[in-house]
């Protein structure tokens, strides 16, 4: 079973076991709610109907899958601890060493790299604790988060079509699968 570290520091960011508190969840959503313009066409949760318990409840996952090794779900923060979004492992498939990596991040700390950073600390964190396979799967159509994955080196699997049903557009996407091997990981 993987244990990775709670807290991964960086250059500029820190990853932190996300926090299971109504403070929290508080915080979490001030920067789902400013940035739902842009989270919105692409993670279904990303709703104007999503509120302070939807968030809380999903910290309590979040602490349970931590718990039971499902998943490993870490805010982004800066170095003064300000959240800035949410960078997760999940899909954690231990015979075949791979695991998956989803993320978002609040619209006023998007473009300038902290996204990559986040990615390249979990690949450290988790090819080191022997993981051979890391996936990000993305919207076919979604530049901005494609471009993480082909920034740091990622192959392109393919594109599952018409794999994910996305309600604002009230229609399937296509998904991109990326994916790196730990043979192919450079520090």
């Amino acid at each position: 079973m993987l244990k990775p570290a709670e807290q991964i520091k960086g250059k500029r960011i820190i990853l932190k076991k996300a926090e299971k508190s109504f403070m929290q969840a508080n915080i979490s959503l001030i920067e789902i709610k400013n940035s739902l313009m842009n989270l919105r066409p692409w993670l279904g949760w990303a709703t104007p109907q999503y509120n302070v318990e939807s968030c809380y409840e999903y910290l309590q996952g979040c602490e349970k899958e931590w718990t039971e090794g499902k998943g490993f779900n870490y805010m982004i923060q800066d170095l003064s601890g300000q959240f800035m979004g949410m960078i997760s492992v999940l899909n954690i498939h231990d015979i075949n060493k791979s695991v998956e990596i989803g993320y978002w991040i609040s619209t006023r700390f998007a473009g300038n790299g902290y996204m990559k950073e986040a990615v390249k600390l979990i690949e450290k964190e988790f090819f080191t604790q022997g993981i051979n396979r890391i996936v990000i799967r993305t919207g076919a159509l979604n530049m901005k988060s494609a471009n993480v994955p082909q920034k740091l080196g990622y192959h392109l699997d393919g594109i599952m079509r018409q794999a994910e049903w996305n309600a604002a557009e009230e229609k399937f996407r296509d998904i991109n699968v990326f994916s790196k091997l730990k043979s192919e990981y450079k520090e």
